[in-house]
């Protein structure tokens, strides 16, 4: 081979390989930019966060316990002693910042919340004039929502029907809670807030009526005419610092509680024709016979 031909070979060699090197520079620029390391751990933001609704019951704007006396509730002015305050509420859900529909809680499961959505809230303690509950006591919703800030809460007053005539004799926790049932047929007392005026009970016990069926021990053959669960609404909750108050008195400042019409239950136990009830379920944002629903006036948000 003659020296020039040879020193062509190598200068096209020497070419060939600074174009190979910049290729494979290229290609590991390339990898670096659009690739992560293999150890690098991505993190996704939370898709849920924790959430508490704190409730608070009370009776004139003090705060409820069994066996103390209250003044000045309903039209005549009476002394009132708490002898119960339950409740049950279903479908908990908060309201987005900036509107939108309400977001669901999914509530955690314990003695007094279900996976289903239903939850019982307990003030009272087994003493004094209760006599119908537990010592426990149930204050608190826990559950969790979609991340998110929110503004607003909503949730039903009640049991859903299809949950609200369960066997008693199988019902577990917080079904089985001593006090809150009627019958298998008519099902679950939503309401059981009961005070002692003058000797005498005044009760609310707020349930659904008009359940038909031959056998109270029975489930309902049907729908029952009076579901009686009222939905609330309330705006200017934020659940990192608010509390929603139950206050029972503005609920009877319209009924003169020292009195019960003859042959009537004690107070208002939504049985259809108890005059107590005409004035006190409007303030539930419940109708009644011929009293259409009104604002409610038992849950705020100070």
């Amino acid at each position: 081979m003659s020296t020039r031909l040879a020193a062509a070979l190598v200068a096209s060699l020497a070419s060939f390989t600074t174009l190979a090197a910049c290729g494979d520079d290229h290609d590991h620029d390339h990898v670096h930019v659009d690739a992560a390391p293999a150890d690098a751990v991505v993190v996704d933001a939370p898709t849920t966060q924790a959430v508490s609704i704190r409730f608070a019951a009370k009776v004139g704007g003090a705060p409820f316990a069994c066996g103390q006396t209250y003044a000045g509730i309903g039209t005549s002015a009476a002394s009132y002693v708490g002898a119960d305050f339950r409740f049950f509420v279903s479908a908990p859900a908060l309201t987005p910042i900036g509107g939108g529909p309400p977001v669901p809680v999914a509530l955690a499961v314990n003695a007094n919340q279900t996976a289903d959505g239903v939850a019982l809230l307990d003030f009272e303690t087994n003493t004094a004039n209760c006599q119908t509950g537990d010592t426990a006591t149930y204050t608190t919703l826990t559950g969790t929502v979609p991340s998110g800030s929110y503004d607003g809460v909503a949730f039903t007053l009640g049991i859903p029907a299809d949950r609200n005539h369960l066997d008693p004799a199988l019902a577990t926790a917080p079904y089985n809670a001593p006090g809150m049932l009627w019958a298998w047929q008519s099902g679950y007392k939503f309401v059981k807030i009961d005070g002692v005026v003058g000797g005498a009970g005044f009760n609310l016990h707020v349930g659904s009526t008009g359940c038909p069926g031959t056998d109270p021990q029975q489930p309902p053959t049907g729908a029952c005419v009076n579901p009686n669960r009222a939905a609330i609404s309330l705006a200017g909750f934020d659940p990192a610092t608010d509390t929603i108050v139950a206050d029972i008195a503005p609920v009877l400042a319209g009924e003169d509680v020292a009195v019960n019409t003859a042959m009537t239950a004690p107070g208002c136990m939504s049985f259809p024709g108890d005059p107590e009830c005409d004035t006190i379920f409007p303030k539930l944002g419940l109708p009644y016979g011929a009293a259409a629903a009104g604002t409610q006036l038992l849950f705020t948000v100070p």
